[in-house]
């Protein structure tokens, strides 16, 4: 905007000098300060206002400068108090102006040996010109700084009000999982299905979305490439007994159906699947970015809390601490001695729990380390911050689960092992965990005290539940788990 200001101005100031055959002189000066001004600018030297004010002095100097042959250059005095509006403001565009009228009045007393009533005049026609377009320039700047800070929001807004309207219309619903199963039964309306997998594709690696018509009887990894090159050609890829069949749209690619087949289609047949799959390719595009702004409105928000609670109530617990200290240094009795031990012994406390729900909230599934990674490392991280001895057995695949399912499979591990510390008053634990998609077995198991009644209040178990529904699979509870002690909590997934 600045760049168009300048060109603008110097364009109307050569083209009148032109045809009016006024002297360059005026031209020269006022040209090579926007050329200057526009490279500080450009470079980023000085804030735009500042420069402003800068360029709006030299152009008054330039002015005096090229008197008797000002006419050309006086004209230039508008363009810092546009640029100064635009960029700060009226209380900026009021510096330029004063700027200008001092560089002018200064400059001319040193130089001129007379006052000028011409020259007086049009400094004053221009210097009035560049209040208007200044206070035209701020009403825009405004504007604009306004729109560039809301649009992202309004747009938010807008694409949010029709989803919500459009969501009670989707008959198949937004469920990835559901609509990669009407995918499968297409496909199995035209091919012989023995056994089927749907993927799609988080960075380079395949994720297996849903396992139809049982689990597959053989590795995803061994299909890798049949896979990619399905993804790349965006055409059906046979491969032994197996086929490819890509679910894509005209701009992007969505996921693949891996099929084993009890009888291989002819190409002609592939053709019709694939025009067949069309209508619920574009279902489950919708359904996968829908669960991907969920995850990560979830993942913010849970990074938000994190933040909160160190910056915030971890901090003041933590300073309560230095208080108790003091108190100890100051107790008379033995009595208020070990009343203050004890107090120190639960401050303690607080902060280390508010510590690991810190570690609670931050901790889940990054893109390079999968769901049996994530639990040993909240494992260890627990067996280093508690009285606890935790072991740790880990067998898992290369090939992952889906996202949202290994988020909520670490949230349950991860409350599992959380009550073990604070409530079993057990000496060791064994986390297992085995990861082979689409199977999940996790073991926690404690040696501690059991679990006794459950408050009234208390939600663990049942969160830890709905959780586990949530993922499609299933959670048990024993307890006491052996020789009448412990706790073992189990999550299957198949």
């Amino acid at each position: 905007m600045t760049i168009a200001a300048r060109v603008f101005t110097l364009a109307v100031i050569v083209s009148t000098a032109l045809v009016s055959d006024l002297s360059v002189e005026g031209v020269w000066y006022v040209s090579v300060i926007a050329i200057g001004a526009e490279a500080i600018s450009l470079s980023r030297l000085l804030p735009e206002r500042m420069l402003a004010v800068l360029e709006g002095a030299l152009t008054g100097v330039a002015a005096i400068a090229a008197f008797p042959a000002h006419e050309a250059a006086l004209p230039y005095l508008a363009t810092p108090a546009l640029i100064a509006g635009i960029a700060g403001g009226v209380r900026w565009v009021s510096l330029v102006l004063l700027g200008e009228a001092l560089a002018m009045a200064a400059y001319g007393w040193l130089t001129l040996d007379m006052y000028n009533s011409d020259l007086a005049g049009s400094a004053v026609t221009w210097l009035t010109t560049g209040l208007g377009l200044g206070l035209l320039g701020s009403f825009t700047g405004q504007n604009v700084r306004r729109g560039t800070s809301d649009s992202s929001y309004r747009s938010a807004l807008d694409l949010i009000r029709q989803l919500h309207a459009l969501s009670g219309k989707l008959t198949s619903g937004l469920d990835p999982v559901d609509l990669a199963d009407q995918a499968v039964d297409i496909v199995a309306e035209d091919v012989m299905v023995r056994q089927a997998v749907v993927v799609v594709r988080h960075g380079s690696a395949f994720t297996p979305l849903r396992f139809a018509h049982g689990a597959m009887g053989f590795p995803i990894d061994d299909a890798e490439q049949l896979l990619h090159r399905a993804w790349q050609t965006r055409r059906p890829v046979i491969g032994g007994a197996r086929v490819a069949l890509p679910m894509a749209t005209e701009t992007e690619r969505v996921a693949v159906i891996l099929v084993e087949c009890a009888s291989m289609p002819d190409s002609r047949t592939l053709d019709q699947v694939s025009a067949k799959l069309e209508p619920a390719t574009l279902r489950l595009n919708a359904a996968l970015l829908f669960s991907s702004v969920r995850e990560s409105a979830t993942s913010e928000e849970r990074h938000r809390l994190a933040r909160e609670v160190h910056d915030g109530v971890a901090q003041d617990v933590a300073s309560l601490g230095y208080l108790v200290d003091n108190l100890a240094a100051s107790a008379t009795t033995d009595d208020q001695q070990r009343d203050v031990a004890v107090l120190r012994r639960e401050v303690t406390r607080v902060v280390a729990e508010l510590r690991n729900s810190v570690f609670d909230l931050r901790n889940e599934p990054a893109a390079g380390q999968g769901l049996g990674q994530s639990i040993a490392t909240f494992a260890r991280h627990i067996g280093s911050h508690s009285p606890l001895t935790v072991h740790v057995t880990l067998d898992e695949s290369a090939t992952r689960l889906r996202p949202r399912v290994e988020a909520e499979l670490l949230r349950i591990t991860q409350e599992a092992i959380n009550n073990a510390r604070r409530h079993s008053g057990a000496e060791n634990l064994w986390v297992n965990c085995r990861v082979h998609p689409p199977r999940a077995e996790i073991d926690v198991i404690d040696d501690g005290d059991g679990l006794g009644s459950p408050r009234d209040d208390s939600h663990g178990l049942r969160i830890m539940q709905e959780r586990a529904d949530r993922a499609g699979a299933s959670l048990s509870v024993v307890s006491p788990a052996n020789a009448g002690r412990g706790t073992r909590i189990s999550l299957r997934l198949d």
